[in-house]
C-alpha cells in the first residue's frame, strides 16, 4: 500500500546521479533508477517486472525536485494498456523510499517540480487536447494552469531559476510545434521560439537547451525528419546547434548543476530502424556532452533496452562541470 504521507528530504546517493526509465521488453522489467555520471552504480527506484506496480510510464523523463531529494514520475497503477487515463504522478525519495502517489493526478504525465519543490506541474490529456495543471505535493484538489481545447497540447519543460517563468512545449493541429512561456498566477502564454520544444533552462537561467526536427532524405530516396539539440539565450535569440549527427535523434537534453555539461537520449540512426522496437527506443544510448557541444561521451547504452530520459540531479556538490577533450 503506498503511503499518502509526505515525503521526507531523502538521502541522496554521493556524487553526480542522472536520473533514467529504462524499459527491457526481452525480461519485461520497466525501471526508474538512477546511476553515476559514467552510467555505473545502479540504484532502482521503482519498478521491476511487469507485475511489478507502479510502473513508469515510457516515452517520460522524470523530474527531480530542485534540492534533488526527490523524483517525480509518471506511472502505471494498474493496466499497461490503459493510455493516458491509466497514469498518475508519483513521488519518490532518491533513495527509493517514501513512494507515494499524488491525489488528483489521474491521467497525468510530463511532471516538472516548482523551484520552491513544493508542487509539481504536469500535462493531462482530454478530448484531442492537453493542458497544463498544478498540484501541491502538501495534497489538495490540482487546478489547471492554461486553457483546454481541442487540437491543443501544451507539455511543460523548465522553470527559470527564480520560478519565474515556465518555460512549455505548444503543439498546436496544423501548425509547427514551438517553446511558449506560461505565466501560473493568469495562465497567460507567450511565444518564445518556432520550430523548437522540450526546453530546459540552464542552471543560472541564462540559456535554454531545446529539441528542433530537421529534414532528412532516406537512402531510398524518401524523406523523413529527425532531431537535433540546440541552445539559445533566455529571450530565445543568439541560437546555436549543438549537435550534428545526420540520421540519428535526439531528445531529453539536461543541464549538469554547473552548467558546463548536456547530457540527453541518443537514438539509433533512422536508416536502421527496421522494426518497430527499435522505434520504440530500443538500442539507445546515454550521451554527455560539453554544452558547446564538443567531447561527446556515451555513458550508457544497455542494448536491447530502451532509454526514457537522462536527468541531472540538481543540488550543490553535484557538479560534474566540463569534460576535457
Amino acid at each position: 500500500m503506498l503511503s499518502a504521507a509526505g515525503v521526507a528530504a531523502a538521502a541522496a546517493p554521493a556524487g553526480p546521479r542522472l536520473a533514467v526509465v529504462k524499459w527491457d521488453p526481452l525480461q519485461g522489467r520497466y525501471v526508474l533508477e538512477t546511476v553515476d555520471r559514467t552510467g555505473a552504480q545502479p540504484l532502482r527506484l521503482a519498478g521491476g517486472g511487469e507485475r511489478k506496480r507502479p510502473l513508469p510510464d515510457l516515452f517520460e523523463a522524470p523530474g527531480w525536485s530542485p534540492d534533488g531529494s526527490q523524483i517525480a514520475f509518471a506511472g502505471k497503477a494498474h493496466s499497461l494498456e490503459a493510455g493516458p487515463r491509466g497514469t498518475r504522478l508519483y513521488v519518490v525519495g532518491a533513495d527509493g523510499k517514501g513512494l507515494r502517489s499524488l491525489p488528483g493526478t489521474r491521467g497525468a504525465f510530463e511532471p516538472v517540480f516548482t523551484p520552491d519543490g513544493g508542487a509539481v506541474v504536469f500535462t493531462r490529456s482530454r478530448r484531442r487536447g492537453a493542458s497544463i495543471w498544478l498540484a501541491e505535493l502538501a495534497g489538495g484538489v490540482p487546478r489547471r494552469i492554461t486553457a483546454a481545447r481541442r487540437g491543443l497540447y501544451m507539455l511543460p519543460g523548465s522553470f527559470s531559476p527564480d520560478g519565474s517563468t515556465l518555460l512549455a512545449s505548444r503543439f498546436v493541429e496544423g501548425r509547427r510545434e514551438e517553446i511558449v512561456a506560461v505565466q501560473l498566477d493568469t495562465g497567460e502564454v507567450e511565444s518564445v521560439l518556432r520550430r523548437a520544444f522540450e526546453p530546459v533552462y540552464s542552471p543560472d537561467g541564462a540559456k535554454f537547451a531545446f529539441i528542433r526536427w530537421r529534414p532528412l532524405r532516406r537512402r531510398d530516396g524518401t524523406r523523413t525528419v529527425s532531431s537535433d539539440i540546440y541552445t539559445a539565450r533566455a529571450d530565445g535569440t543568439g541560437l546555436r546547434r549543438v549537435t550534428r549527427t545526420p540520421s540519428q535523434d535526439e531528445f531529453f537534453p539536461s543541464w549538469d548543476p554547473s552548467g558546463e555539461l548536456l547530457a540527453f537520449v541518443r537514438n539509433l540512426p533512422e536508416i536502421e530502424r527496421e522494426n518497430v522496437l527499435i522505434e520504440l527506443g530500443i538500442g539507445a544510448a546515454v550521451i554527455q556532452m560539453n554544452a558547446d557541444g564538443t567531447c561527446p561521451r556515451k555513458v550508457l547504452a544497455p542494448s536491447p533496452v530502451a532509454i526514457y530520459g537522462a536527468v541531472w540531479q540538481p543540488g550543490p556538490g553535484r557538479e560534474v562541470g566540463r569534460i576535457a577533450c
